[in-house]
Formats: structure tokens, C-alpha cells, sequence
């Protein structure tokens, strides 16, 4: 077996669908889809495609780190405490875990993530 898994986005697997928890919805009827790539065996390192589309919910990673490369769309992420920072294709990003903000859906937004439980 490989150890190289490719992501082909017009090829990918059925995604898992979700919205943010009520008590985390700030605005809009944000939309999830998450497509899950890769994993260890462990389960503690995954990667995957995520898709959100506009509206605005609070994010909390708890002890969750996560490398997020934007692959399309517009949105604002608002750590808080800081001034909200916008974000688009081609803007790469880690959200150590203890993150809390908001993230802000603009244009339905796309991204690539490796994440480490």
C-alpha cells in the first residue's frame, strides 16, 4: 500500500455534513462540509477539505492544533481580543489550540487542514 495519499478536489470522497452548535451561531445559517482524507492509526493527526458557507459562529480549538491552507473563498477570522484579520486563497495559518474567536464566512469558503487531537 502507498504511503502517499493525494487530494484531488474534483475526485473527493462523500463529505460529512454540519452546522456550528446552536449556543456558537453569531449570524447567517452557516453551512459545513468536511471531507476526511487521511488519519493515523490513532486518530490523533488528521488531514482533510473543509467548506463553509456564509454566516458567522464562534470557533473554540479547545486542545486542537490545526494548519489551515485557503484554497477559495473570503472570510474573517476574529481572534478574540485582536483585530480581525481576513483571509482568502493562498493564505496558510495555524490556530494553536486554546483559540477562540470568530469566524466570519464572507464567500463560501474552502480549506485544506491537517489537524492534531
Amino acid at each position: 500500500m502507498s504511503k502517499l495519499t493525494f487530494v484531488d478536489q474534483k475526485n473527493l470522497p462523500e463529505p460529512r455534513k454540519g452546522v456550528p452548535l446552536p449556543e456558537r451561531r453569531v449570524e447567517g445559517d452557516p453551512r459545513f462540509l468536511t471531507w476526511d482524507i487521511a488519519q493515523t492509526a490513532d486518530g490523533q493527526v488528521q488531514a482533510g477539505v473543509w467548506e463553509v458557507t456564509p454566516g458567522a459562529y464562534r470557533s473554540v480549538k479547545g486542545e486542537t492544533f490545526e494548519f489551515c491552507y485557503i484554497l477559495s473563498g473570503v472570510s474573517e477570522l476574529i481572534e478574540d481580543g485582536f483585530e480581525p484579520r481576513r483571509i482568502s486563497a493562498g493564505d496558510a495559518f495555524v490556530m494553536h489550540p486554546g483559540f477562540t474567536g470568530v469566524w466570519r464566512v464572507i464567500e463560501t469558503t474552502r480549506k485544506l487542514w491537517v489537524s492534531r487531537d
